[in-house]
């Protein structure tokens, strides 16, 4: 009687120790409200502009700001040392950049020349250095992936250009 009383005790015990073992199972609680949490914050979504086919985009493609620590010519204008914005529009194929700041408002239609640099390179203004001062050659725009150069004929290089972070 001793002997089944310990075997018993025994199993008891392999048992409990076993299903101590074992992992405890957890279910979420309902609530009223899912959308809702105690401990988030609230977050303000952003909703995206739907545009229609038929209207045209007047936004443009790009928009973004640069300094210049010095005077740089673009399309026969002298832009001087400060703070400008620029942006990029299409017109029709064509892309024109649009120059604003300094008490300069420059417009030039530029050309087109497609990069697959891969992120490799961030936004900067390409700038060519002469005797007569230094002249504002192009602009690579890193969320276009295109360098857009203001004088049609260069050859697409960016060798021996300075360039300018934007």
């Amino acid at each position: 009687m001793k002997m089944t009383t310990v075997t018993k005790a025994s199993v008891l015990a392999a048992t409990l120790g076993f299903a101590f073992l074992l992992p405890a199972t957890a279910r979420a609680q309902s609530d009223v409200m899912p959308d809702s949490f105690a401990f988030s914050s609230e977050e303000a979504t952003a909703t995206q502009p739907v545009q229609s086919a038929g209207v045209q985009k007047a936004n443009a493609d790009f928009e973004g700001k640069f300094s210049l620590p010095y005077g740089v010519l673009c399309a026969g204008k002298s832009l001087k040392p400060g703070q400008y914005l620029f942006s990029v529009k299409s017109e029709g194929s064509a892309r024109v950049v649009a120059i604003r700041g300094g008490g300069e408002n420059v417009r030039v239609h530029v050309r087109e020349v497609r990069a697959n640099l891969h992120g490799t390179t961030k936004s900067a203004l390409l700038l060519r250095k002469s005797r007569d001062g230094r002249s504002l050659a192009g602009l690579y725009v890193e969320g276009l992936s295109s360098t857009l150069y203001l004088d049609t004929n260069t050859t697409g290089s960016d060798a021996g250009m300075e360039r300018l972070p934007i």
